[in-house]
């Protein structure tokens, strides 16, 4: 059992690969998130899932069978939002899912002379038209933002290009770096933080992923747990780009940390 004086308040927890995967659950993972609930931990998902909104997510994961409140839930479409509705006066081209763009409603949309391409999950639209006038809007002048920098996803019928890709591309080719709203980033653990009121040594950052959960949690100088599921791969532990706290084989181990 963790010292008292070093017992967090708080996790912030990552959805896919971390609570669930390809649709389905991880053995024990709903009892862990009703374990620290029972122990009055204040709990956050964080998620760079770009798809859904919060709203969608929240639906999702209480199909699943997890006791998930929708204000629990930051997801990089929520930061966007925050970060846009701050900017006044500006126009932005969305490389977005319907859905997701309809959660932009109140933020102007110009594909034309835009201040902000936003890209986030776009599907079998990232063809080339898409993104060939993307990069022109770029190269005339627009600002890139990026939903989430992740490379590739898993669903039940395998392995998808993600959002970041094509980020990456765009970058490349216009050779402009893009404002990340979700993890790794700052802006996103600190959106976190401010909703729960607390330092980041008072908080734990949990889920699969070294590049985005464990690297933003350093960034902040968090304590992180690693879980052995989802995007992890046990060569990534040979060569750690950065440490975290704990490994544990998955989430349902952490019940026996704290």
């Amino acid at each position: 059992m963790e010292h008292e004086a070093t017992r967090p308040k708080a996790f912030l927890i990552d959805l896919d690969g971390t609570l669930y995967f390809k649709g389905k659950p991880y053995p024990g993972a709903i009892e862990t998130v009703n374990y620290l609930r029972e122990k009055d931990y204040q709990l956050r998902f964080l998620t760079n899932t770009t798809a859904k909104t919060p709203k969608m997510l929240h639906a999702q994961m209480h199909g699943l069978g997890f006791d998930i409140h929708e204000n629990e839930i930051f997801n990089a479409t929520y930061a966007c939002l925050l970060y846009l509705r701050s900017r006044v006066g500006i126009g932005c081209h969305f490389m977005v899912d319907d859905a997701v763009k309809a959660y932009f409603k109140e933020i102007p949309s110009d594909d034309e002379a835009p201040d902000f391409v936003v890209v986030g999950d776009y599907g079998e639209r990232f063809d080339f038209h898409a993104l060939n006038h993307a990069f022109r809007l770029l190269m005339n002048g627009a600002e890139l933002i990026a939903l989430q920098k992740g490379l590739y996803w898993f669903s039940s019928e395998g392995m998808f290009l993600d959002c970041g890709a094509f980020v990456t591309l765009l970058e490349s080719a216009a050779d402009k770096t893009a404002k990340v709203m979700g993890k790794p980033s700052e802006t996103f653990f600190r959106l976190a933080l401010d909703d729960l009121q607390l330092s980041p040594s008072e908080v734990i950052v949990v889920g699969d992923d070294i590049t985005s959960d464990i690297v933003g949690a350093r960034t902040m100088e968090m304590r992180s747990i690693l879980v052995k599921t989802g995007k992890f791969k046990p060569n990534q532990l040979e060569n750690l780009i950065t440490e975290p706290t704990w490994v544990l084989e998955s989430i349902s181990e952490l019940r026996q940390l704290f």
